[in-house]
């Protein structure tokens, strides 16, 4: 009696293989997959991961299978060339596969030395390996000779079977004994079934044992279609395309013992040898201990001594009138705590690379995450806020009862991070630094949009189910329709039922792989002996394994952040020691200074960090703070839980003494107090279990943990030591009970207090600068915005044009950009002006910029065009970033007398002459032919010889200013219709916000019109509506473009430099505590022509004027107007009288248009009138 067969897959496809695999080791909750749970249930003696080129996968392929009993094996299908991999020509399809198996440790190093060199030695469209390499790295491998791509595999199908027998000799020869493996495969392809034959022959004639695989891509036979959608996402092509890559048939999944049994009848060994080569692997990675660099002490101390020595004497440094009981006990603990650990490296590390940043002048922030609670790292100067005095815990730092590396996340200023990278890799090897990979997933939203796409779902409608979901990290498609029943209406739908299966079995799969911001390994040995390498963008090398399974290894992670604003601090404090106060510094500022906290209270916080937001300005003029603590709480309060919970309006209310401070208990006072009774950090929850039950530090960041993470059975688990605990302080078992409910109703939403703290310090410090010191700190803001803001961009605010108009609004002055008076970056020119740098300008590059400043500086200011193009190198400063600077007005002294409209234009027009001559010139010159005598005679003639040009008009000149500056510097082509804008429209572009679900209607001016056709050949579009308070872009559907249906076709209307009225729905793409910040959309419904909408939505006109001021002939003119224009708008008269505004209907009714309104200004002069609107 034959026995159920055994099989064991050894050739599989994750999600890892971002092109073709759906196969998941985890699920939503990062337990193991169903597939992995059922394949141990089932018995199954091992599973592999395979994944094309690469290890991404393998540690969580590791920990998943370990969990549930399952043997995992560690492997890859590597990509294979003939030649050398450092070869590059020919095509991808030049590439071989072959799979490799760990069978131990050492196999497992050498697969990641093989698939690191992959990719840093041999990337062509792919990671690729040689055979040479391969022979260099066997050892410890089981290879397998791979799919139907497979060199051998190629050979056989093109008839070659000498080539075939040969090339499967040098793979057994360079593989360990007995570990190379022929593979065999049938999905029901032709070419299978004679490469099968082929392999057949070969075993009879090699003696190279057989092996059959499945080339597993998805869990079950039904995940067929989602498997199909995954490559269709992948290579942006649409399910009906018909030349498009796709699987034949469906035979790609995890096949049953039985039905791998079916396949291969005439060679049972080959399923046999499944198991055989399982039970090779026997691979255990290590993990528990934590492997640190190597950070030598001096003079043969110990690293804790030498970490104990460094802390007490910077204590001693920061409290030199004596350091307090308090903080000697806190540092004993802390250093106890810490060598206990093992961690005294790890503090070592941190501080070294610290200690090089401040004595290169690199600013550094003052501590970030938890990493503030500790004493030790505020004594090394790792960070900056004393955690006694903000009451931060080291225990939320680092739990002495949890086996888990301390993380201490550090801000540098931006444009210095790489430099403390660079140190790092000198100082340890840059062998043994890398940066770590991080990986983009399909959340529930972006699952329904990309599989509404390749479905062809006309994209409103998908949009319309997308927002059905709700945001944020945690929601999952299948929760979201088990919430919402609009969602479950729409599935009634068969193809939005299929849009949302596909999705749910889409939904959060790996789709591709990136470089962490700040995310860096340091190892004690080459990273390549803990985790495979990749390549990223810009040739970075990074870790093949993510942030989360590098510590889990005992790797040291630091995560090296660049902050903007600490850049900006430093060069407004290089601005103040140069014009003020040359001692001035920002680490000693007084913390109750009444300047910025008005300027705070009065939610004039742009450019103040973290405080910049529209809701965040709106929530500092309710609170109104007065203290640092409340901009500690007000960072941890603006987000979407607490706000939506109330705890918002409560905390504002109760600082403000409307709603009545309560504790449930007096032992509750000292802790929540300084946020007026209001649980608001993860800190007071744990003061409060160590204050009423008598919790250990650890335990108590044991409960923070489990509420954080939202797992009421691991909060419920400790709800008895609480209860207990509290009794001892005479608390009623009922009221401990109660205070444990709100601790979990509240503290639940608590946030980081150490992050906020260390936060609020770098807000504060921001607001001071701009409250007192606003002239350096804006030019130090506006020049932080340079490459930053994108100017011209329709899908980017220029935060620049924002911050320069908040300039002005405080009373500086911005002045333009200037060749003669400019530099490189924005500088100040007293005693209140923000000149604008020449980088500023589009076009106009360091090297250029840099340029212009030497000459000017050398030679004094520029004669003229001439002049200007003699002197400066016209290789940095082509002839594009002159025109730029010509249109940004940069060159209007070298034309002194004339109006921009006019000097801009002979500029222009003598720019590419000039330009042309002087290159020629600086030929002859350097074939001893010519001197520059002519140039210089041309450019002491008055105007540098311009020649005689049509003036621009004054639109020209300010649609010239925006191009190249972001923004009309000089005015704005919507000014002279600012009435009529408001008149047509329901709302400014600025003032629109999620909570706005009707159609609305906007006036502007049309920026940007970008024609596109679909992939079913229909015409739509995408545009830029810009009115004074901001732009906004709008989506102009094929439904909508072309018309039909009775509806108006608009795409013939969409004329860039138009100004028009548009009406539509609002869409908002991105979700959090300030929505509205995401950046809305239009989609359109309706456009015309200003001039065409004004008479339809203005409901009457109103006419401001004093009748007995105006004469007989103003009367005649005022009445010939009106009636000159008759129409349906009613018109009334008003004029100021001593009981009050009188108001006099006038019987002729008007039609409202640009002429009649020009009339009435030249009869009754500017702003006498103003137009009512109908909405």
């Amino acid at each position: 009696m034959t026995g159920k067969p055994e099989f064991v897959h050894l050739h599989n496809h994750s999600e890892y293989s971002f092109l073709d695999g759906i196969i998941r080791f985890s699920d939503h909750d990062g337990k193991p997959s169903e597939l992995i749970k059922s394949l141990a249930k089932e018995g199954a003696k091992g599973f592999a991961i395979t994944d094309h080129g690469n290890m991404y996968g393998a540690i969580e392929c590791y920990n998943r299978c370990t969990a549930e009993g399952l043997k995992p094996i560690i492997g890859s299908e590597l990509y294979i060339v003939k030649g050398s991999r450092r070869d590059r020509g020919g095509s991808e399809r030049e590439n071989h596969h072959v799979v490799c198996l760990a069978k131990d440790f050492e196999g497992y190093q050498n697969l990641m030395a093989l698939s690191s060199a992959a990719f840093l030695e041999g990337f062509y469209y792919s990671p690729r390996i040689d055979r040479e390499l391969l022979a260099k790295h066997a050892k410890g491998l089981v290879i397998l000779s791979g799919c139907i791509k497979g060199e051998i595999c190629q050979a056989v199908l093109a008839g070659d079977s000498s080539g075939a027998e040969k090339l499967a000799a040098a793979y057994r020869d360079l593989a360990d004994p007995g570990c190379f493996f022929l593979e065999m495969m049938d999905h029901g392809i032709e070419d299978e079934g004679r490469a099968n034959a082929g392999l057949l022959e070969l075993h009879k004639r090699l003696g190279i044992p057989l092996v059959a695989t499945n080339d597993c891509h998805y869990p079950r036979k039904t995940d067929v279609e989602a498997h199909d959608a995954r490559i269709c996402i992948s290579t942006g092509s649409l399910l009906t395309d018909k030349d498009r890559l796709r699987f034949a048939g469906p035979e790609y999944y995890v096949k049953s013992p039985a039905e791998m049994a079916a396949l291969f009848p005439f060679a049972p060994e080959a399923l046999s040898n499944t198991v055989a080569i399982a039970d090779m692997c026997h691979l255990e990675i290590p993990k528990g201990k934590f492997i640190l660099p190597d950070f030598p002490a001096p003079d043969g101390m110990s690293q804790d001594a030498y970490l104990e020595g460094l802390s007490r004497e910077g204590l001693e440094r920061r409290f030199p009138d004596g350091v307090s009981q308090a903080h000697a006990e806190r540092l004993r603990y802390e250093l106890g705590v810490i060598q206990k650990k093992g961690f005294s490296g790890y503090f070592l590390v941190v501080w070294d690379f610290i200690a090089y940043a401040k004595r290169s002048g690199i600013p550094v922030g003052p501590g970030r995450g938890s990493g503030a609670g500790s004493l030790v790292a505020f004594a090394l100067g790792i960070t900056n806020l004393d955690p006694l005095a903000h009451k931060l815990l080291f225990e939320r730092f680092l739990n002495p009862d949890r086996p888990t590396m301390p993380d201490l996340d550090i801000d540098f200023a931006d444009k210095d991070r790489e430099r403390i990278i660079e140190y790092v890799r000198q100082r340890y090897g840059a062998d043994h630094v890398a940066q770590i990979i991080t990986f983009g997933s399909m959340g529930a939203k972006l699952a329904v949009r990309d599989v509404g796409r390749i479905m062809a779902i006309p994209l409103p409608e998908v949009d319309r189910i997308a927002k059905l979901i709700p945001g944020g990290p945690d929601v999952t498609l299948y929760g979201a329709m088990q919430k919402n029943p609009d969602l479950a209406k729409a599935a009634q739908d068969p193809q939005i039922k299929k849009l949302l299966d596909l999705s749910l079995k889409l939904e959060g799969l790996k789709r591709h792989a990136g470089v962490h911001a700040a995310g860096t390994v340091i190892t004690k040995e080459p990273v390549v002996r803990y985790s495979p390498l990749a390549k990223g963008r810009g040739d970075v090398v990074t870790t093949q394994y993510d942030g989360d399974i590098l510590p889990a290894l005992g790797l040291l992670k630091v995560d090296f952040l660049g902050l903007r604003t600490l850049t900006i601090i430093q060069n407004a404090v290089g601005f103040i020691r140069q014009r003020k106060d040359p001692l001035f510094d920002v680490e000693k500022l007084p913390m109750d200074d009444p300047k910025t906290y008005e300027l705070l209270r009065r939610g004039e916080s742009l450019a103040v960090f973290q405080l910049d937001s529209n809701g965040m300005r709106t929530l500092l003029a309710q609170l109104k703070p007065t203290v640092f603590n409340d901009i500690v709480a007000i960072l941890a309060l603006y987000r979407p839980g607490p706000m939506k919970a109330g705890m918002v309006d409560r905390f504002v209310e109760c600082k403000h003494g409307r709603q009545k401070i309560s504790y449930e208990h007096p032992m509750l006072e000292p802790v929540l107090k300084d946020t007026y009774g209001c649980i608001v950090f993860q800190e007071q929850v744990m003061e409060i279990s160590k204050t009423l039950a008598g919790f250990t530090g650890g335990q108590a960041d044991t409960l923070r943990k489990a509420m954080g993470k939202k797992t009421p059975e691991d909060f419920e688990k400790m709800r008895p030591t609480f209860i207990t605990g509290a009794a001892k302080n005479k608390i009623p078992n009922k009221l401990a009970d109660k205070i444990y409910n709100n601790l979990l109703e509240f503290g639940g939403y608590g946030f980081n207090r150490s992050h906020t703290a260390a936060y609020g310090l770098v807000a504060y410090q921001t607001g001071y600068l701009k409250a007192n010191h606003p002239l350096e700190f804006m030019t130090a803001v506006a020049t932080s915005e340079i490459g930053h803001s994108a100017i011209g961009a329709d899908d980017k605010e220029n935060k620049l044009v924002v911050y320069l108009e908040d300039a002005r609004r405080m009373g500086l002055k911005v002045l333009p950009p200037d060749i003669q008076r400019s530099g490189t970056e924005f500088t100040i020119e007293d005693p209140d002006g923000i000149r604008f740098g020449l980088v500023a300008v589009k076009n106009v590059g360091s090297a250029a910029a840099e340029s212009i400043v030497a000459a000017r500086a050398s030679g004094g200011p520029f004669k003229s065009l001439v002049d200007f193009c003699a002197r400066v190198d016209l290789k940095a400063a082509n002839k594009k970033a002159v025109e730029s600077l010509i249109k940004a007005g940069a060159l209007d002294t070298l034309d002194p007398g004339r109006p921009p409209a006019e000097s801009r234009a002979r500029l222009l027009a003598a720019l590419e002459h000039t330009v042309e001559r002087q290159a020629r010139a600086r030929e002859d010159l350097a074939r001893g032919q010519g001197t520059l005598f002519e140039l210089d005679s041309l450019s002491a003639e008055p105007g540098g010889g311009l020649p005689d040009a049509p003036p621009w008009n004054a639109n020209d000149v300010l649609r010239a200013e925006k191009e190249v500056l972001g923004f009309y510097f000089s005015g704005h082509p919507l000014l002279q219709v600012r009435e009529q804008l408001k008149a047509t429209a329901t709302h400014e572009i600025a003032a629109l916000n999620p909570q706005i679900t009707a159609p609305v209607r906007l006036a502007g001016l049309l920026t940007q019109v970008k024609r596109k056709i679909t992939k079913k050949g229909e015409q739509m579009a995408e545009a830029v509506l810009e009115d004074l308070s901001g732009s906004i872009r709008l989506l102009v559907f094929p439904r909508a473009y072309s018309g039909g249906h009775g509806r108006t076709a608009l795409g013939d209307k969409l004329q860039a430099g138009t100004t028009v009225v548009a009406g539509g729905k609002l869409s908002f793409s991105k979700s959090g505590a300030d929505e509205a910040e995401g950046g809305p959309e239009l989609f359109l419904d309706e456009l015309a022509p200003l001039a065409e909408a004004l008479p339809r939505y203005a409901r009457k006109l109103i006419i401001s004027c004093e009748p007995s001021s105006l004469d007989e002939n103003a009367l005649e003119a005022l009445r010939t107007a009106l009636e000159s224009h008759r129409g349906r708008c009613p018109v009334e008269l008003q004029h100021q009288t001593p009981e009050g505004v009188a108001v006099l209907e006038v019987e002729q009714r008007v039609i409202i248009n640009q002429n009649l309104l020009e009339s009435l200004d030249s009869i009754l002069g500017e702003k006498a009138w103003r137009i009512e609107s109908a909405s």
